[in-house]
């Protein structure tokens, strides 16, 4: 009982510190929005720790950050975007599978109230932060400030990832330990987890997303600064490979050289794979002891990351499990979090598949969505998802036409995030979804004709908000 009253009291201290923040912030720009935003994009930062049905200590930032904004901006008007408009429709439809499956698995009236604010919080709470975001004027300053804040964030959980791993801290904070049966078992401490308290797998995800805006932020600058977001692009490159997570390192390494390839930024995409290798040795050097397998040189940075794809992979299992789920239960689902328990009520039928022993939830965004939910929410899922990927290329063509490395930086963030959601489930960890809806509001949002009035949130120290060294 101690310890919940700690939470608690530490949840109140969180939202307090919170308020106070984003109100200085907004001071210090002279831009209203600044602070709210900068609540937002800090979701990775805090553990995840549960308080009461559903919400737990990470979604505080965001909701704080969100009602904020609603409180000084009009109530956004609904998209003329047609794209926009069927993601939308599709999310309401989400929302509808998720309260009728809530309604018929939900339980006793207690297990159907927490599933029911589930079912509805989450979506309102995602398309929330879309919305107002997007209706953060004027358009420059707030996409400016966006990608500053997710890039920060990104750079601070790589720095403290990396120096948990070469150094361990206190409780193995950061760290997740290595499991048995793995490649990293009796080699390496385990896995860079941050500060999420969550799997790697979801700091992989927040990585996919911050590395290409980080990327974007050096493309955007001129000088010193240029190397700096450089070098913040590095730390990030290091981490995300330490994070041994297969799925983002793949798309967070593709999305560097594309992007920089793209670009024709050749010394810079050199650079960044030299410094990424160099800073990988010295750490798997600091903190590993042989490479995979108990041979190869410690810190053989190749050997240890490489040996992790050599390790089991369940996801063809939970997949077929989680079609199996959808097709014994199409209307309605079994309920959202659900699915291990029905796993373990039942592992003949659903956890022996032809592809392994499924243990886990589905690890895929819209196979996910239909075993919770049954197929209407599946349908959905895949709706949501293209429509957004169509919302990112049409984002990532106009940053071609108009030379902004910043648009095709968010267009290839939220495509990465699309993809590794086909592996994990992004969308329900608040981090992860999040910084997608944050992202989404702030550049897939389509062109919006602004004002000639000058927006009367801003200052010329707003106006100077990621300039620096832009001349």
């Amino acid at each position: 009982m101690t310890g919940r009253i700690a939470v608690y009291v530490g949840a109140v201290v969180l939202v307090l510190a919170a308020v106070l923040v984003a109100r200085l912030l907004s001071r210090r720009t002279g831009w209203e929005p600044a602070g709210p935003i900068a609540l937002i994009a800090a979701v990775p930062l805090v553990p995840y720790v549960p308080l009461v049905s559903g919400l737990s200590l990470d979604d505080l930032l965001p909701i704080v950050g969100l009602v904020m904004l609603a409180w000084q901006t009009r109530v956004p008007r609904f998209t003329a975007d047609p794209i926009l408009r069927v993601v939308l429709l599709a999310i309401a439809v989400t929302v509808v599978a998720r309260v009728v499956s809530a309604m018929v698995n939900g339980g006793d009236p207690a297990g159907t109230f927490s599933m029911l604010a589930k079912a509805v919080a989450r979506p309102v709470l995602l398309v929330g932060i879309a919305a107002y975001v997007a209706f953060a004027m004027p358009e420059d300053l707030r996409r400016r400030f966006v990608t500053l804040a997710v890039a920060a964030v990104g750079t601070f959980e790589a720095a403290l990832g990396l120096v948990a791993f070469a150094i361990p801290l206190p409780g193995g904070f950061g760290i997740e330990g290595a499991r048995a049966l793995t490649s990293l078992y009796g080699v390496c401490p385990g896995r860079i987890a941050g500060t999420l308290g969550l799997s790697p797998n979801h700091l992989g995800a927040v990585f996919v997303v911050t590395l290409p805006v980080t990327i974007g932020q050096a493309l955007s600058r001129t000088g010193w600064r240029r190397w700096a977001w450089s070098g913040a692009a590095v730390l990030q490159v290091a981490a995300l490979a330490l994070t041994f997570t297969r799925s983002s390192i793949l798309l967070g390494l593709a999305v560097t050289l594309v992007f920089l390839l793209v670009y024709r930024r050749i010394v810079m995409l050199a650079v960044v794979a030299a410094a990424s290798i160099g800073i990988l040795f010295v750490v798997l050097s600091l903190a590993c002891t042989t490479g995979p397998g108990g041979h190869g040189l410690p810190g053989d940075p190749v050997g240890v990351v490489g040996g992790r794809f050599s390790d089991g992979n369940d996801r063809l299992a939970l997949w077929y499990a989680a079609a199996h789920i959808t097709l014994d239960h199409p209307l309605t689902g079994v309920g959202l979090g659900r699915m291990d328990k029905v796993l373990q009520a039942d592992p003949q039928r659903y956890s022996r598949t032809p592809f392994g022993t499924a243990t886990s939830s589905a690890h895929n965004t819209i196979l996910l969505a239909g075993a919770e939910t049954g197929i209407p929410g599946a349908i959905a899922a895949a709706v949501i998802n293209v429509g957004l990927a169509f919302a990112a290329l049409r984002c990532g063509w106009r940053g071609r036409k108009r030379h902004d490395p910043m648009l095709a930086a968010a267009a290839l963030a939220i495509l990465a995030f699309l993809a590794q959601g086909m592996f994990n489930n992004l969308f329900e960890v608040g981090a992860t979804g999040v910084l997608l809806a944050l992202v989404v509001g702030a550049f897939a949002s389509g062109d919006r004709a602004e004002s000639s009035e000058r927006n009367p949130y801003t200052s010329p120290a707003a106006d100077d908000i990621g300039r620096e060294g832009e001349h």
